[in-house]
């Protein structure tokens, strides 16, 4: 996937989740919540990744941080944790706004060693 359709679906996402449930806003982007969905049940986690990254760069609302957290960076640790560790603590080190980022992610179904980490790497827990 070329950065000009991501940058598509991270704006579509973005104003999909600020839409209230139910209005023609949030009916309008659904494709784009659909596709992180299915990147997230499809495996495929480095898209997800560089989904992630470009969306939380992103001047978006806590309740975007908030569903963005507990959605797919969750998910991403909870199923791939293992090949996403290391960058996850690399980047809430060097990145104020990712470790607020990895604050609103909870323990879901992550095992107890990613969990471990998570909460080691994390400076700000909502």
């Amino acid at each position: 996937m070329d950065e000009t359709e991501l940058n598509r679906i991270v704006d579509a996402w973005i104003a999909g989740q600020e839409a209230e449930d139910g209005t023609s806003e949030y009916e309008a982007h659904w494709w784009a919540t659909n596709q992180v969905m299915d990147w997230e049940l499809e495996g495929e986690a480095e898209l997800l990744w560089r989904f992630i990254l470009r969306t939380y760069k992103r001047n978006i609302s806590d309740r975007v941080i908030a569903i963005l957290a507990a959605g797919p960076l969750e998910d991403l640790l909870s199923k791939h944790g293992l090949t996403y560790i290391d960058r996850v603590e690399q980047l809430a080190e060097e990145d104020e706004k990712f470790n607020w980022l990895l604050g609103g992610v909870w323990r879901s179904s992550m095992p107890d060693e990613i969990w471990g980490r998570v909460q080691a790497a994390r400076r700000e827990v909502w």
